[in-house]
């Protein structure tokens, strides 16, 4: 075996997924496994994020439980420390939920091109750039924006740099500005929800929602333009006013998605 086999060998297992404005075409998901444990770290792994991840595909229960905080942690570091071979649970779950999506969007006609670069969205709100290779992978509408900007500017970020909503060794809360009152009446509220409209609610909604709200140019702090690839979408996804629970239940079912 040459060094360049053994070394693919001992680091996390990349894999495609389907291209939606190019049937029958795939795009490699991540051009490395630095690249695709910066991704599962930042979006997986990270706090309020990991909780709507667990709702899209339930497998992610398997792997790691999204409300222990130190288990998010130290998965996050052994991913690096092993080149992401022992985050290829987690990289596969990860995989398969951009799979279904892109799979929607092909269907629906969710996606948008501009030169090389295309921007895709799924029924389950996951919102994905390809520019030759899988670009970003995320669930527009979880994150904290100023934690994300941090992350970015960080030379080197360590822990989960953009976790944001938990307490130390307490579960996770969907939103961190909600009063321990406000949460248990949201709970007794929800506690008859089906697994779809948990989907709908905490994911699907917010995601189209961030779509919605985004610039294709924008200036940033700065006063410098900046790209808004996100706002492409706003030109192919349906208005809110179609896309109710009722509605976005029915185009789960167009695309095949039983559940």
């Amino acid at each position: 075996m040459s060094v360049e086999s053994e070394h693919a060998a001992a680091s996390l297992q990349l894999k495609t997924v389907p291209h939606p404005a190019r049937p029958g075409e795939t795009a490699l998901f991540f051009s490395d496994w630095p690249e695709a444990c910066g991704h599962l770290r930042d979006h997986l792994l990270s706090s309020p994020e990991c909780q709507a991840w667990a709702l899209v595909v339930p497998s992610y229960l398997d792997v790691l439980d999204p409300a222990d905080e130190d288990a998010r942690w130290s998965y996050a570091q052994r991913a690096f420390a092993t080149q992401g071979v022992d985050a290829q649970p987690l990289y596969d779950v990860y995989l398969l939920a951009v799979t279904r999506d892109m799979a929607d969007a092909s269907i629906l006609a969710w996606y948008r091109s501009e030169g090389s670069l295309t921007v895709g969205m799924g029924t389950s709100g996951v919102l994905v750039i390809i520019d030759h290779t899988v670009r970003t992978a995320f669930l527009a509408g979880q994150g904290d924006a100023q934690r994300t900007r941090a992350a970015r500017q960080a030379v080197r970020p360590g822990g989960l740099p953009r976790e944001s909503g938990m307490r130390r060794k307490r579960p996770g809360r969907w939103d961190h500005r909600l009063t321990d009152r406000e949460c248990r009446v949201r709970e007794r509220r929800e506690a008859s929800w089906t697994a779809p409209q948990r989907l709908y609610f905490h994911v699907f909604k917010p995601a189209i929602q961030f779509v919605k709200q985004r610039h294709h140019r924008c200036r940033n702090m700065y006063g410098e333009i900046t790209r808004g690839d996100y706002a492409l979408l706003q030109d192919v996804l349906p208005p809110l006013s179609q896309l109710n629970f009722e509605s976005w239940a029915a185009l789960r079912r167009t695309c095949g998605r039983t559940e």
